[in-house]
């Protein structure tokens, strides 16, 4: 709370500067909830715009149009400011220094080249750090706040994703078979042939061979090289196919479709044209012990070491081990069973270990930041998420788009909520 709000909302504070006599300092031109803007304030901001307008070379608003605008700014960060103390919102000085040095860096130059740059430019350090922890807090209640409105969908995700493939001009390679219905069918010879077409679909999910499969059963004119559809951008395929093939993993078989010459099967052979994003993955098991006041750091050493020479000659399996003694409360009851994941995730001492490991191969006892473990490398392998990088993308494309839009609405909300009053209008 400023100075100014113990001396109440006059209008105007004084500092008193002998015993008899008193000095104006600054004036009261709103009062905003339970603080205030100060005259100092907005000739600060006003200075300071009025030197980015000269800089950017473009033309300068009238006085009295700028007043208004840097004001109503003013009384808006005042508003996010009283709700980020309300919610208990902090910056502690080291973060505060920390994100002055990146401002530093983004510019140039060393934190004490830019102190100097400051002041050359007449801005004090200390109001620069003021500044700026008012522009994080600010930023952090509205990214809060605005962040719980916003609402995207899985077909709104689709939708971007298929806009942004249509432009990379992606090819797909197709198995095709198709059973065909005679014209004139009636609904017991359609049904029969539909259940065909079930058939030999629930036999390609099962393993059988497509091409073997699309030989000896399709009607279609590329039967006899195995149903080869050949590559085909979502141009040049039938409409019906490229709206179902488009949602197919590489691998995938589409469900039976449906069109007026009979039942259609698709199997995505391959696909091309779109960059693929590989991920190396892990699986692994391991045993924690946590050292406390009954287990010391050389018990729980001992402990691991012995059971691992158990476990390498056969007499205790790895996953009873973990289910008996490891105090990894998500993996213990799983035998010590990770899963499939990037070792990224992981400590960087247990990322270690894993990475120096061959398939099976269990490490000796190491410590890490969460205690003693022994691992076992499962496996390895390169996992395609292609898919989720490009839906995780296009959400944040969404999310960006509808984040400015409901910035716009929420900053209208809090304005129209909040008691607000100027007590010494804008002069022109």
């Amino acid at each position: 709370m400023k100075l100014i709000q113990l001396l109440g909302i006059a209008g105007i504070a004084f500092l008193t500067t002998s015993t008899s006599h008193a000095q104006v300092i600054d004036k009261v031109i709103a009062q905003v909830e339970e603080d205030v803007v100060l005259q100092s304030e907005l000739d600060r901001k006003m200075a300071q715009i009025k030197s980015q307008i000269i800089a950017r070379g473009t033309a300068m608003p009238t006085e009295q149009v700028l007043k208004k605008e840097v004001l109503d700014a003013l009384i808006l960060e005042n508003i996010q400011l009283q709700m980020a103390s309300r919610a208990g919102m902090k910056i502690s000085d080291a973060e505060l220094q920390h994100f002055a040095g990146q401002i530093a860096k983004q510019s140039g130059m060393s934190l004490p080249e830019f102190r100097l740059k400051l002041a050359a430019d007449g801005i004090g350090y200390e109001i620069f750090l003021s500044d700026l922890r008012n522009e994080i807090m600010v930023n952090r209640v509205r990214d809060g706040f605005v962040n719980q409105r916003i609402q995207i969908s899985e077909k709104e995700i689709e939708s971007i994703i298929q806009a942004i493939d249509s432009q990379k001009r992606i090819e797909y390679h197709l198995g095709h078979i198709l059973i065909q219905v005679p014209e004139d069918s009636d609904e017991k010879t359609i049904k029969f042939y539909q259940e065909k077409a079930n058939d030999l679909r629930k036999q390609v999910e099962s393993g059988s061979d497509f091409s073997i499969i699309a030989a000896n059963n399709s009607d279609g004119p590329n039967a006899q090289s195995g149903g080869d559809f050949g590559w085909h951008t979502e141009d040049s395929m039938p409409t019906l196919f490229s709206d179902v093939v488009y949602y197919m993993d590489k691998g995938a078989t589409s469900s039976v479709i449906r069109s007026p010459s009979g039942f259609h099967i698709l199997k995505l052979l391959d696909k091309r044209g779109e960059e693929q994003h590989m991920v190396y993955q892990v699986n692994s098991r391991h045993i924690l012990i946590q050292p406390d006041v009954i287990t010391s750091e050389e018990d729980a050493q001992a402990l691991l070491t012995s059971v691992r020479e158990q476990i390498m000659k056969g007499e205790k399996d790895f996953a009873d081990v973990a289910k008996k003694y490891s105090k990894d409360p998500g993996s213990a009851n799983i035998g010590g069973d990770l899963g499939w994941q990037s070792p990224n995730i992981y400590d960087p001492i247990f990322k270690d270990q894993i990475t120096r490991l061959s398939v099976n191969e269990i490490s000796l006892p190491f410590k890490s930041s969460f205690g003693w473990h022994i691992v076992q490398l499962l496996g390895e392998r390169q996992e395609d998420q292609t898919k989720e990088m490009k839906q995780n993308q296009a959400a944040q494309v969404l999310r960006q788009r509808k984040f400015n839009e409901e910035v716009e609405a929420w900053l209208r909300e809090i304005r129209d909520e909040a008691y607000v009053k100027k007590v010494v209008e804008e002069q022109s």
